[in-house]
């Protein structure tokens, strides 16, 4: 019985954290602005998710899945506006 709970956690899916380390940089005030209200709302809110979650009067799962889908957003148009960035003002804007 051990090694089948082993087994079963050893072979558990690892999730993808892909936005674990997500942070606002300069210049994304204005790629924000292109987002939709809810995602806008949701990368400029703060506190834990439980808390975003209260606030906005949706559940956990909901915030969380806006936070993804907006964080996402936001990297999408960072990569457009990096790509037609001269070399040496990547990330600068």
């Amino acid at each position: 019985m051990e090694i089948e709970r082993n087994y079963a956690a050893a072979t558990k899916p690892v999730r993808n954290q892909k936005y674990l380390h997500f942070a606002l940089i300069p210049g994304d005030e204005t790629l924000i602005e292109q987002l939709s209200p809810e995602h806008q709302k949701a990368l400029r809110s703060e506190g834990s998710y439980e808390k975003r979650a209260r606030e906005f009067g949706v559940a956990v799962g909901t915030i969380r899945s806006r936070l993804h889908r907006a964080r996402e957003a936001l990297s999408r148009l960072r990569m457009e506006r990096d790509a037609d960035a001269p070399k040496d003002q990547i990330g600068l804007h």
